[in-house]
């Protein structure tokens, strides 16, 4: 690891969430001994942890002229829109994973990134959302029980990420059970449960698109020969990609039983339109013949008949009447109705 000179001409809290030294102390979270930017290039026991927020000036500008790593790895993990990689650079590893955003607000299929820089004794870390991965560890290490290698490290946030995403697609099953359960009622309101199915069908599509090449990503890690990674490590890793793996299979399922329901919803609805329209014409069917008749008794011209009997109203209506009758009975012999 290259050493890092003092950095003293920025903000003090510029981006730096915290600095400790793996697996953790208390004291490094705490003011004033906690470690800052004056600090991170101090000798140490311990792989040192930095945990930047990406957003802000100065942790990028650390990042880039004090970090030390390369200006193609600076500018990867600083990147506005990324997708989940693993790639090696020298003696040191690029990492990209996205975890489900569980922050207040936000969007139901919202997945954020972490990046990571993992070389021999530093772990840099950088985020824009708050993750409840990074939350965990970082309580493990102010009691000094966080990971305490870098490969430790990885495979920890990789498997918390998997086992968060378990909860939330669960959930989405769970949606879809009760819709499809409801849609075996007859009275069931498909209009109502529509918007719900396409919300559920996006989630699935959007978690979908960054978990598998996060799922190729941990693969990688598993299978690769990094020296940052020990056999335990990768054998953790390995799990995080086969839960990730069932993840996107049990999505997979979910974005096909989705589009199977939307396709049963809109045929459902087809088939009321055409019964309505077909009503509608036996109606118009039924009642064509009726009003030619009224149309040709209501012609002010001599000649009409039973225009001078008193009974000539009723006589009409009960001829029409059995037209009416004479139609149904025909059309239900041909099986129109």
């Amino acid at each position: 690891m290259t050493e890092i000179a003092p950095f003293q001409s920025f903000d003090a809290e510029g981006g730096l969430v915290f600095a400790t030294r793996l697996p953790g102390r208390a004291a490094d979270f705490e003011a004033p001994t906690r470690l800052g930017w004056n600090r991170l290039g101090e000798p140490g026991d311990g792989a040192l942890w930095v945990h930047l927020d990406r957003t802000r000036e100065r942790a990028q500008r650390w990042l880039r002229e004090q970090a030390g790593v390369e200006r193609l790895v600076a500018e990867s993990l600083l990147a506005e829109e990324t997708r989940p990689r693993a790639q090696v650079f020298g003696d040191g590893l690029l990492v990209i994973l996205r975890g489900i955003n569980m922050n207040p607000g936000a969007e139901p299929d919202e997945m954020i990134s972490i990046r990571m820089w993992i070389e021999p004794g530093r772990v840099i870390t950088l985020r824009q959302f708050k993750f409840k991965t990074i939350a965990a560890l970082r309580e493990q290490a102010q009691q000094g029980r966080a990971p305490a290698t870098p490969g430790a490290f990885l495979a920890a946030v990789a498997g918390g990420l998997s086992e968060r995403m378990g909860p939330t697609i669960t959930n989405l099953e769970e949606m879809l059970d009760t819709i499809e359960d409801e849609m075996l009622a007859k009275d069931a309101d498909d209009e109502g449960r529509r918007p719900q199915l396409a919300t559920i069908r996006r989630q699935a599509i959007a978690y979908r698109r960054y978990l598998v090449p996060q799922r190729e990503a941990l693969s990688a890690l598993a299978n690769g020969r990094s020296e940052l990674l020990s056999e335990h490590d990768r054998a953790e890793i390995r799990v995080a990609q086969e839960q990730t793996a069932r993840v996107c299979d049990a999505l997979e399922e979910i974005r096909d039983r989705a589009a199977v329901t939307q396709e049963e919803m809109r045929a459902r609805h087809e088939a009321r339109v055409g019964r309505t329209v077909y009503l509608l014409t036996i109606v118009a069917t039924v009642m064509l013949p009726l009003g030619f008749v009224t149309g040709l008794f209501g012609i002010n011209v001599g000649g009409l008949p039973l225009t001078e009997s008193r009974w000539g109203f009723w006589v009409l209506c009960l001829a029409m009447a059995a037209i009416a009758i004479g139609q149904v009975v025909w059309f239900k012999r041909k099986r129109w109705l």
